[in-house]
This record gives structure tokens, sequence and C-alpha cells, in this order.
């Protein structure tokens, strides 16, 4: 061979050798702009758990971690967004609504742009939800559009998600106050809507791999019921060995694993059998796909024998599951030889013969079998017996299993053909006997000897006697009664109660012929507690469960009723009636602050120049208010005030000063109204006098006796809340009087006290203050001129502060503000007056009441705040709504008045960042290559391919040259 060919072979392995990392690589990442068909995996009733299904989505590959999550309530052309999360659980609010789930690219894994998908409307059980998708298939056939493409597979996935596993072991929502409107919600970038879908049809689908098994469920929607029992070994035996009869050491127990294989629940019922014992399965129903591991092992005590004992676990739905248990019990050593020894001493000449040592027995264990009765029209027998057939002779025998007219007979292990079975010497065979289906009822049971015989001998055949009564079918009825029958009464508890009354127990008793499965409603205003048992046989003890109000309830009349429903037939069995009212609370009492203060001093008379003092006396301060008063240190010119002994006073307490007039004061007439200042402003004073007379130089002088006293005048136009003091009435200290000797003042003390004016109310009040009159010294009075005056006093109404509409606002959005599709945009309303925390009869305020940009929204209450976003650009208004309300004097009541406010902003299209995916290149934003997850170096093999090229570059230079 010449030296190029083999240069040429050797190049062309190189080359062979370079090409491996194309095939060695791993797939690469997705990368790209979403595209393709978004759909929404899981059931759309109430309680379901939803998730996105990729199947169809460009590029492939796409995971949960390459995009964000939006999930969406739609109502008309608003989106309220209710979560973010992977999956988003269903809950009652979103009853009647379809939801809209967004997908978004995460560019950093070099995925961009968004899918949409919308669903149909959202049921409240899974049968009505596939109900909708029925008829969502028969109006699009009606309108000549072939739903099977897409709706078929949906409403089959919807079926099967019930056993697909969530992504994620909990979702998340975002709470209702911080919820985001959408609106006119159009998604902006590349999506698909999917037009089927906003004809309501759910595009709720699982992987592929699942679309048999739900066409399947959905041409059978009825459960099935089956289940398999699997020991550890896989023969389908336990073989628990042998041991001497009289043990004390049970064998250890062995595990079998017992798998629901149908669709519906199972509910185990007891086992007891005779010769082992063995687990329970009464915890919890086994659910479809389910498998529980249950222990067997041998009862102590047995006698001598084998036991081959057919271990059956009964269903309450007729879906039985049987397994073998061999335990052989040995007689003692020391008895066997005794046996053999009598035997020898019986016969010890006789000759043994082959012939006549031939002996053909069978026995059958039991020898009667008796089923429990059974009703006409019976579909399915709940009892399977079991009979144990034993060679007990010294030669094999062939098996004949017998024939029956009345009862199905089967060998529990694999037979040969015809149904003989070859039978060893002291070997056994078990057969399940069980009544036939359709036997008619008769008066007298069913009666049949099965004779299980051999093709050996005549002689060798067992004898069981099997026997049914059928019965004739009594009425179905399907009856339960409830105690107490009369209602639950919880009583009355005041608003803001913090603990709920007693639960109370309800029991449920089938007083039927057939098992009731049980289904409570559920009161909005009540805690209904798990009844005690599910489902209820006939017979079976009453379940009990417990109802409680909740705490937290509004004022008014909550009664109630729960409903007790059959879920086998959808009848309501029973009601219980609910009684419970929450009354207003008892009004905390308003702030009242009250003082009493010692009524008046009188210090009697002095002649000028007086040095002896007349004696102090004591002033008594009585908080007799509800709320804490801070006193004030009173103070006098003409009086020495002694220190306060207390100045913080809780209500009913008091506090003392004293009261001394000082010395060195002239002629005159100290009436004064020592005030006490308080933090409360209430009125607080005690009236003291002390008359200061001329010094007598004179005693011939004529006398000055009291002609008349002038009346003051009429005061008027004080203000609402004017101040109950003598000061504050705006009452004279003096008055002008007239005596034998010319006019003259005299001091006044006023009854302010006793006057009829409330300071708190805001009516126009006109009331009288009396005021009696102290004359002066040396005035006399013979002619007893009453001294009693009085002064007319009116004080205001009060007329109510007026909130002007102009004052109404709008905060957190800016008027003729620009904002994008993309922005959540919070607002807050806020009222003219609305912070008006005392109000007082006749104040008005605004308060919000609705807003609306293309539907109108309400509020219950504060805060009157709202979120929202518009996903189509263009020009908008927001108007907000504000209604005025009046103070009465006891609550705001609404005038019918209205004042609205408005706000115009601009909505912009937000920029979406897209790749154009060309034919030999995908763009992508990422600076290093793309991640496949395969470490192979490729430098080599690209060193490998320069020198492959080079050899072939100087072969072809090489041959040129040489031509």
């Amino acid at each position: 061979m010449k030296k190029s060919r083999v240069l040429a072979v050797v190049m062309a392995v190189l080359m062979m050798v370079t090409l491996l990392p194309s095939m060695v690589f791993a797939t690469a990442a997705p990368s790209g702009t979403l595209d393709g068909k978004l759909k929404v995996k899981g059931t759309l009733a109430i309680g379901s758990t939803l998730s996105a299904d990729y199947s169809k989505v460009k590029p492939e590959g796409i995971t949960d971690d390459n995009v964000s999550f939006s999930w969406s309530l739609k109502d008309g052309d608003l989106l309220t967004e209710v979560g973010t999360d992977k999956t988003y659980k269903i809950a009652e609010k979103d009853l009647g609504l379809p939801i809209v789930l967004k997908i978004t690219g995460k560019e950093e894994t070099g995925v961009s742009g968004e899918l949409t998908v919308t669903t149909q409307e959202v049921s409240e059980t899974e049968e009505e939800a596939k109900a909708l998708v029925e008829k969502k298939k028969e109006e699009a056939k009606a309108a000549g559009e072939d739903p099977d493409a897409e709706e078929s597979e949906a409403s089959a996935d919807s079926e099967s998600s019930e056993n697909t596993p969530d992504t994620e072991a909990g979702t998340s929502e975002e709470p209702a106050e911080n919820s985001v409107i959408e609106v006119n919600g159009e998604q902006s970038g590349p999506q698909n809507t999917d037009e089927a879908d906003t004809s309501g049809d759910s595009q709720t689908e699982t992987p592929d791999s699942a679309g048999t098994a739900a066409d399947a469920s959905e041409k059978n929607e009825e459960p099935t019921y089956s289940a398999s029992a699997y020991t550890e070994d896989g023969s389908g035996i336990l073989d628990f060995g042998s041991v001497e009869e009289g043990y004390t050491e049970i064998p250890e127990a062995q595990m079998v694993t017992i798998t629901n294989n149908g669709t519906g629940d199972l509910n185990f019922k007891e086992i007891a059998p005779e010769n082992f014992m063995a687990a329970d399965i009464n915890d919890a129903p086994l659910k479809s796909g389910e498998s529980v591991a249950v222990w067997v092992k041998p009862r102590e005590g047995l006698k001598a024998g084998e036991y081959k004992d057919l271990i059956t676990y009964q269903t309450e739905e007729g879906a039985d599951v049987f397994f073998e248990a061999d335990f052989t019990v040995k007689e003692p050593e020391n008895k066997k030889a005794e046996d053999h020894e009598n035997n020898e001493q019986t016969d010890p000449g006789e000759t043994s013969d082959p012939a006549a040592e031939k002996i053909y027995k069978l026995t059958a264990d039991p020898t009667e079998l008796p089923f429990d009765d059974l009703t006409a029209g019976y579909e399915k027998v709940e009892t399977t017996s079991t009979v144990t057939i034993k060679n007990e002779g010294t030669e094999a025998v062939t098996l004949v299993q017998p024939e029956s007219e009345f009862f199905d007979i089967a060998p529990v292990s694999e037979v040969e053909s015809s149904g003989n079975i070859q039978l060893a010497q002291g070997g056994e065979q078990t057969f399940t006997v069980q009544p036939k289906l359709g036997l008619s009822a008769k008066d007298d049971p069913y009666v049949e000897e099965l004779v299980f015989a051999s093709d050996e001998s005549t002689e060798a055949s067992a004898t069981v006697t099997a026997s049914v009564m059928v019965k004739t079918e009594t009425p179905k009825t399907v009856t339960a009664t409830v105690k107490p029958e009369g209602p639950l009464k919880f009583g009355t508890l005041e608003q803001g109660y913090e603990t709920a009354p007693d639960a109370q127990p309800v029991t449920v008793e089938n007083t039927g012929t057939e098992a009731i499965r049980i289904q409570l409603s559920a009161p909005e205003d009540y805690e209904v507690g798990e009844p005690s048992a599910e489902v209820l046989n006939p017979g079976d003890k009453a379940a009990t469960f417990t109802v409680q109000p909740k705490t937290g309830l509004q004022v008014g009349d909550h009664s109630d009723t729960i409903s007790v429903t059959d879920q086998n037939t959808g009848n309501t069995l029973a009601e219980v009636r609910l009684e419970f009212t929450v009354s207003e609370p008892e009004p905390e009492p308003e702030p009242n602050p009250g003082l009493s203060v010692t009524d008046s001093l009188e210090f009697g008379t002095k002649e000028e120049g007086y040095k002896e003092l007349p004696d102090a006396k004591k002033v008594t301060v009585t908080n007799t208010g509800n709320t804490k008063i801070v006193l004030k240190q009173p103070s006098s010119n003409a009086y020495t005030i002694g220190t306060l002994s207390a100045t913080e006073l809780e209500a009913g307490d008091n506090a003392t000063f004293s009261v001394q007039p000082v010395s060195g004061l002239s002629q005159g007439e100290y009436l004064e109204d020592i005030v006490i200042a308080n933090d409360a402003n209430v009125e607080a004073y005690v009236n003291v006098h002390f008359s200061v007379t001329k010094k007598k130089t004179d005693n011939g002088k004529k006398a000055n006796n009291l002609t008349g006293i002038k009346k003051p005048s009429d005061i008027k136009d004080l203000p609402n809340g004017t101040q109950k003091t003598q000061k504050a009435l705006k009452l004279p200290g003096t008055v002008k009087i007239t005596t034998t000797k010319g006019e003259q003042k005299a001091s006044v003390k006023w009854d302010v006290k006793g006057s009829s004016y409330d300071p708190s109310s805001a009516e126009r009040q006109i009331f009288n203050v009396k005021g009696t009159v102290i004359l002066p010294e040396g005035v006399k009075n013979p002619n007893k001129i009453s001294t009693v005056i009085a002064v007319s006093i009116t004080v205001n109404g009060y007329q109510g502060t007026e909130a002007a509409a102009s004052d109404n606002k709008i905060t957190g959005i800016d008027s003729n503000g620009k904002y994008d599709t993309n922005t959540k945009i919070t607002f807050t309303a806020a009222g003219a007056g609305m912070d008006n925390t005392n109000p007082r009869k006749g104040d008005t305020r605004y308060q919000p009441k609705s807003w609306k940009i293309t539907e109108t929204r309400t509020w219950d209450g504060e805060p009157y705040t709202a979120t929202f976003r518009v996903s189509k650009p263009g020009k908008y208004t927001l108007k907000v709504t504000f209604g005025q309300q009046k103070y009465d004097g006891s609550s705001w009541k609404d005038t019918g008045t209205q004042s609205e406010s408005t706000v115009t902003f601009t909505v912009s299209q937000a920029a979406v960042l897209t790749a154009t995916p060309s034919p030999a290149v995908t763009q992508t934003n990422q600076k290093s290559a793309v991640q496949t997850g395969d470490s192979t170096p490729i430098m080599t093999f690209v060193i490998i391919l320069i020198v492959a090229v080079v050899c072939i570059g100087g072969i072809l230079v090489y041959r040129r040259k040489k031509k």
C-alpha cells in the first residue's frame, strides 16, 4: 500500500475521532424566546392545586427555574393578581372566575418573553369541573369545532391530576389587602392566550403519559375496587417452618404488603384468623395506589398438625385479598418412639405385605361450611370460606374437585388441568368455597354435600356440607337521626368577646338499613369538628362531632343550620339548628371629669387695723368624675392659700388645702372665688368672704339704712361651651345699692353651681343665676329688703364645623403622571374632616365611598387605599366619590350629598426585551459558552482536527508536485 493511501486512512480516522464530541456532548440548556402553547395542570375545583405544563412550550426543556409566575383572577376586563409561586391552590373566593397564568422568562437563564393561558371558570367540586368540561365540548361540537384535540386531553388530565403530586408542598397567596387589580388585562410580548380558552375551556393538562388512564377514567366515572398481596419472597405463601408441640417461642412475624390497585378508597374490616394472628388495617382508608405492610405470625399453643390457613383481608367495598400461611407443629420425639414401640408389640411376627398395606384416606377440615344469610338480589358475597383436604393414606392420590350446583369451589394454589390435583402422602390442598351469585330467596336454606374424591379408590373421599340461607330482600332505607333534637343554644355575648362559648356535641345515628357516609355543611360563623366516624353501618355506634361559634363575630343574630348529608346518595338526612347572638357592647363610659369643692368659707368681720387673724379653714376638693385629674396650686392676694395635699386625683380621691385672710387689709369687702385650676378644665372654686370695717371714731353719726338694690343687666351671646364659672359667665363681683346716705357698692355672692347651665350641651341655653348681696359694714336693713338678685344669661348653640368638599384629596398618584404597563399604582383617598376624632353634633366630613377607572369598586372601611395596574396603553382617569356625613351627637349619618375628585394619568407600553432566533445561531446576552453539563475537554479534539487538516493539505501539495 502506498504511503499516500496510508496517510489518507490515518487522516480519515483522525477526523472521525474529532467528531466524537458531537456525539457525547449533552444537550444544551434551553435558551431563546418563549413560544408555543402554555397549559395549566390540575383540576379547576376549590381545594385543587394548579401548576404550569410546559409540554408544548418552546424552547424545549423549560422548567420552573427558567420562568417567573403570575396567577390572576379574571373578572371581566379586570385581572386581580393572587399569587406568584410555582403552584396555586384554588380558594373559595375564586369560584366562578377563570384563572390566568402568565409566565415570564428569566433572562439570566437565557430565556425571555412571556406566555399566557386562561382557564375555564373555577367550579365548586371536581364533579362540577368535569361536567363543565363536557358542556364546553358539546358547545364546541354544536359550533362545528373539534374539541377532542385539546379539550379531551384537558378533561382527562383534570381528572387524573388529583393523583399527580404537587411541584411544591405548599403554595402562597398574596393577602387580599395587597392584591393588585389588573385593568384591561392584555399582556405584552410574545404570548399565546389560546382562543379556545376564552370560551371557558380549561387547559388543565398533565403529561401525555397520563392521557390513557385519564380517558379510561372519563369513560368510567364509577370507582373500581381491587387489591393485591405480596409476600417478601414473592411466592404468595408465608412459611413459618415447623416446631414441636408444646412450643413456647412463637416464630418471628413475617410481613405482607397489601396494595390498593383500584381507583377508590378501601376500608378494611377487622381480621381474626383461627390459627394465626394478623395486624388489622383500620387506622384510615387505604387510598388508591397506596400500600400498607401488615404482620402475620402463628398463635401460641397449637396442637400437632399441619396448618395451611388462607388469611383473608375483607373490605367494606367487597375487594377481598388473601394469601396462604403455612405452619407445622410436630409431635415430640419421645411420643413418636412410644408409638413405634406400641406398633411393634401389636404385630411382633407378622410379615408385611405391600399390597395389603396400601391405605387410601382423605379427610376434610372443616366438615361443615355454614355461610352468613344472604338477601335476594345480592351482587357479591362478603364471606369466603376455606376447606383443607388432606391425604392421610399411605399412597399418593389424584384428587378430583367436586362440581356444585349452589357453590363456587376453587383451589387456592395452581392445579393441573381438568381440576385434578396430585396429592402426595400427607399432602394437603386448600379450596375456597362461597355461594354462587343469583341464588333466589326461599324458606329453607340451600344445603349441599361437596364430595372430594380420588381416582385411585372410591373409599378415598371427604365430604363437606355447605349451607346458606337466601332471604327475601328487605326495603333499603337510608335514614339517620341527630341528637339533641332541639336547637343548639349558645346564648348571647357582647361584641368583642375573646372567648367563644363552649363547644357542644352532636351525635349522628344510622337508623336505616344501608351504610351512610357522613358529610357536614360548614356554616360560615361556626367551627364544625370532624365526625368521629365518616362511615356508619347499620347498628354502628353513633358518630359524634362538635360545634362552636367563631370568635370576632359582628353584632347580630347568627342562627344557622348544619345539614347532615349522605355522600353516597346526596340526600339530606338531618339538620341541626344553631342559635347564637352577638349584642352591642355596653358603651364604655365617655370621659366625664368632675370636681366637688367645699361650698363657701365665711371669715366674718374685722375692724381695720386688726391684729388677730381669723382662723384658717380647710377646703376639700374631691374627684367626682371617672378620669384622672391633675390639680394646680390655687392663689389669692387677699388670702393665704395652703399647699394642696395632693395634685393628682384618681376617680374618687380628694385633696385639701387651707385658706386664711392675710393681715393688714384695709376697709372693704373681700368676696372672692378661689379657683382650683386643673388639666381637665373642670370648673372648681370655693367662694370666700371677709369683711374689714373702718375703725370707729364717731358714734354719733346717723344710721345708714338700705333703701334699694340696682339689678345688673342681662348677659347675652356668650359662646357655646363657656365654662360654668362666675368669671367666664361675666357675672359682676359688686352691685350698686342705695342707702339713706346715698349710693355705694356691695359685694355679690353668686350661686353659679345651682344654675341649670350645662356647658357640654351644643344647644342654645337661656338661664338665670341667683346671687346674694352682702351689705357693707354699717349698712342696716331695717325694712327687710330682699338681698337676693338674679341675672339672665344666654349662651349660643354650637354651629358645627363644616368640612369643605374642596379639601378632598387623592394621594399616591400624580396628576398628569406617566406610567408604563408594568407599574403597580397605589393611591389613597383622603376625605375632608376624616381626621375629626372628637366630633360634636353638627360637624360634617366627607367619607371615601368608591373609585373607578373602567369599573366601579367600593370601600367597606379604612384604609381607603387601592392598588391597580393598567395593562393596556392609553390615557386614563381615576375618579373617587366622597359621601358627606353629619354627626348627630352619637354617630355619623349620610346626608346624601356627594363630591367627586379625579386624577388623569397616562400609561405607556413597557419595553419588552426579545431575542430573534436565526437558523444557525441563538442569540443570548450571556458572555460565557452554553453550559451543557458535559466536562469532556474539547481542546484536544480541536488540536487533532487541525493536525488532520494540515496533513491532508500536505498530501495534496505533495501529489501535485509529483505529477
